[in-house]
């Protein structure tokens, strides 16, 4: 993800509010837009560990009864 951030030219006194909130906005912005991918990737890796335990769990279970391991 690449950060812009442009700054338009004003009077100074009006810079340092405008740079701040504009600043915070982008912040705002990708917290929304990050958070969820987040929230899918986590959810994804638990999904697969689950999986893989399931499978794991399953195997030793069906190797067991043929004395395998």
């Amino acid at each position: 993800m690449v950060l812009h951030i442009n700054l338009k030219s004003m009077p100074t006194s009006q810079t340092w509010s405008y740079t701040k909130s504009y600043i915070e906005i982008l912040c705002h912005d990708i917290c929304i837009l990050t958070i969820p991918m987040v929230h899918t990737g986590l959810s994804d890796v638990v999904t697969l560990s689950k999986l893989s335990q399931f499978h794991i769990f399953s195997f030793y279970n069906h190797s067991s009864q043929f004395n395998i391991i």
